[in-house]
């Protein structure tokens, strides 16, 4: 997979987090990490977002992604 595809799918997956941050009252989303590591490209794309500190991944030392977005990655998405 490019970097250019990794890109568009974080930033649909980034626009994602926003939706649901905002329609959830700031709640996480949590994702089983099972399912995400059955989809490399997901993988790959959340990995980068939380790299680049536009999503944080709050669910460690458990069986889940608990992910939600950051300032900055709210930051990213309305200056793109």
């Amino acid at each position: 997979m490019t970097n250019e595809e990794i890109n568009k799918i974080s930033d649909i997956l980034l626009q994602s987090l926003y939706d649901y941050h905002f329609a959830n009252n700031g709640v996480s989303y949590v994702l089983p990490k099972a399912m995400v590591n059955t989809d490399l490209n997901s993988k790959q794309a959340i990995e980068y977002l939380i790299k680049m500190e536009y999503a944080v991944d709050s669910g460690q030392g458990s069986d889940n992604l608990v992910l939600g977005i950051t300032a900055k990655g709210m930051e990213y998405l309305k200056n793109k």
